[in-house]
């Protein structure tokens, strides 16, 4: 089979998104997400380099959002709008393989249209597009160290 990237993506957040509400366990989703329902490969490596770089920078993704949706408290945002937003920047800012930043914004649009409603998109949206306006700025914010940051989306990750 043909690995498909659109289709990882949509992977990856189904993953990300059950790691948001319990504690995780990786072989029972894989089983539930696999069993006689999907017919493409996953691109594997694309998808574990994407946990680990989101798992390491997620203090970076937090300081993102909080910056460009102050309204919104991230303890209690949906993760409907982070986790499209974590992808995207995921893939811009450290990613080891280059991907143009507007299709990492239209993906990431993407994934919030099809699992959300139109104010997911539209929030996924005005975050990602300050994102590309201060790409410099940001490029020197994701140099900083996050790691201490106790604030997090995820439950707990195994």
């Amino acid at each position: 089979m043909q690995v498909n990237r659109k289709k990882t993506r949509k992977f990856l957040f189904q993953k990300l998104y059950a790691m948001t509400f319990a504690e995780y366990n990786e072989e029972l989703f894989t089983k539930s997400f696999y069993e006689n329902t999907f017919r493409f490969d996953i691109d594997t490596e694309y998808s574990i380099e994407m946990i680990d770089v989101i798992k390491k920078h997620e203090g970076f993704f937090i300081e993102v959002l909080k910056k460009y949706s102050p309204r919104f408290d991230i303890k209690t945002m949906n993760p409907m709008y982070i986790l499209p937003v974590f992808l995207c920047l995921a893939e811009m800012f450290f990613l080891k393989e280059e991907i143009p930043a507007k299709i990492s914004v239209n993906e990431a649009i993407e994934v919030a249209k099809n699992y959300w409603d139109d104010s997911a998109k539209k929030i996924v949206n005005w975050v990602l597009n300050k994102v590309l306006t201060d790409v410099e700025e940001l490029t020197e914010l994701a140099k900083t160290d996050f790691s201490n940051t106790t604030l997090s989306v995820f439950k707990k990750i195994s």
